[in-house]
C-alpha cells in the first residue's frame, strides 16, 4: 500500500525535444522544469532530453505512446503526427501576421486541446515559432520563377508534400530528410528550400543561397504535450501547476524564437542575401494566393472537416475586420 502511494506521488516525467542543449529553447525548458519541481517539492520531476537523442519527432510520438517517453516539445510536424487537424493553423497563406494567429488560437484552443485529449495527449502549450520563407539561388517573386528550381521538400511531412504538389508544374521537387539538405545544397542537388530564417542560419543552409522571397509562406508553430496517462498520476494541484508553468515559459520561448528569426534575417543582409518582395497587387501575386487556396482545399476531409476550417477562417476574417475598423477611427 505504502509503495503504491510512493509510486503515485513521486514521478519522473521524461520529455524529448529536437532543440540542442544550450539553445534558448532548452534553457527555457529547463527553467520551466526547475520551477515545477520547486512547486511540487520534488515529488514530481522533469527530465528533458534535447538534441534529438530520443529520435525524430514521429519517433518521439511513438515512444510516448509506448510509455518510453512521457511527453515532449514538438514542431507542427510532430504535433500533426498526434492530431492531424492542428496543421490547419500552418496552412500556407492562412495568416498574414502573428496577431491573427493569436486571435484565432485564443478562440479555438479548447477545440484543439479536446482533440489531443481524445488521442491520449494533453496539449500543454501551443505557440508560433516564426515565419517560413523560400530561399533560392535565383530571384523568385512569382510562380513562373520556380521554373528550373530544384526545391527541397521535407520527406515525410504531409503538409510540405501537399504544398509541393501544387508547385509540381513549376519546380523540380527533391524529397530529403533535414539531415541531408546541407549536402544537397553543397552538391547542387538542391538549390532552393523553405525554412525559418533562424533554422536556415543555424543549419548553415543560408550560406548556399543568394535570395529570399520576402513574403512568408506560413507561420510555423510548436507545442508541448504530455501523455494523458502521465498527467493523471499528478495531484490536481500539480496538474494545474504544470499547465500554468508550461504555458508561461513557452510563451517566453515563442517570443525568443521569433526574435531569433528577426535577428537571422538581419544577418542574411550582412551575408549579401537579397530580399525579393512580390508585388501584392499584381496578377502574379494573385496566382500565388490561388495556389495556396488549392492546398487548403486538398487538406479538407483527410486533415480537417470543412466546419473546422470555416470556423478558423471566420475568426481570422473577424480579426481583420476589427483591425480595419480601428484603423478608420
Amino acid at each position: 500500500m505504502f509503495w503504491f502511494l510512493f509510486f503515485v506521488f513521486n514521478i519522473t516525467i521524461k520529455m524529448g525535444a529536437l532543440s540542442p542543449e544550450g539553445s534558448s529553447y532548452m534553457i527555457i525548458a529547463n527553467k520551466m522544469k526547475d520551477e515545477f519541481e520547486k512547486i511540487t517539492g520534488g515529488k514530481a520531476k522533469i527530465v528533458w532530453y534535447g538534441g534529438g537523442v530520443m529520435g525524430d519527432e514521429p519517433e518521439m510520438v511513438r515512444k510516448i505512446k509506448m510509455g518510453q517517453l512521457n511527453g515532449g516539445g514538438f514542431t507542427g510536424y510532430g504535433l500533426g503526427a498526434i492530431e492531424k487537424s492542428i496543421r490547419t493553423l500552418e496552412l500556407p497563406g492562412l495568416f498574414e501576421d502573428y496577431e491573427e494567429f493569436y486571435y484565432v488560437w485564443e478562440k479555438m484552443q479548447d477545440e484543439f486541446k479536446s482533440r489531443f485529449r481524445e488521442k491520449g495527449f494533453e496539449l500543454l502549450a501551443y505557440f508560433p515559432i516564426g515565419k517560413v520563407y523560400v530561399f533560392s539561388n535565383k530571384p523568385i517573386s512569382k510562380l513562373d520563377d520556380f521554373s528550373g528550381v530544384k526545391l527541397w521538400v521535407w520527406a515525410g511531412d504531409p503538409l510540405a508534400s501537399e504544398v509541393a504538389q501544387v508547385l509540381k508544374g513549376y519546380a523540380q521537387l527533391i524529397n530529403l530528410s533535414i539531415a541531408d539538405v546541407l549536402t544537397g545544397l553543397q552538391t547542387g542537388m538542391v538549390n532552393a528550400f523553405y525554412n525559418l530564417p533562424y533554422g536556415a542560419l543555424a543549419l548553415q543552409w543560408s550560406k548556399h543561397v543568394k535570395y529570399m522571397l520576402d513574403y512568408p509562406v506560413n507561420i510555423a508553430s510548436g507545442g508541448v504535450v504530455i501523455s494523458t496517462k502521465t498527467l493523471e498520476k499528478l495531484s490536481p494541484e500539480h496538474k494545474k501547476a504544470l499547465h500554468d508553468i508550461t504555458e508561461k515559459y513557452f510563451k517566453t520561448a515563442s517570443r525568443s524564437l521569433i526574435e531569433e528569426n528577426d535577428k537571422a534575417a538581419e544577418e542574411f543582409k550582412k551575408q549579401g542575401i537579397k530580399f525579393i518582395s512580390p508585388d501584392k497587387n499584381s496578377p502574379d501575386f494573385k496566382k500565388i494566393l490561388e495556389t495556396f487556396a488549392k492546398v487548403h482545399e486538398k487538406f479538407k476531409g483527410e486533415f480537417y472537416t470543412p466546419d473546422l476550417y470555416q470556423s478558423i477562417v471566420k475568426l481570422r476574417d473577424e480579426y481583420r475586420t476589427l483591425v480595419k475598423s480601428k484603423d478608420k477611427k
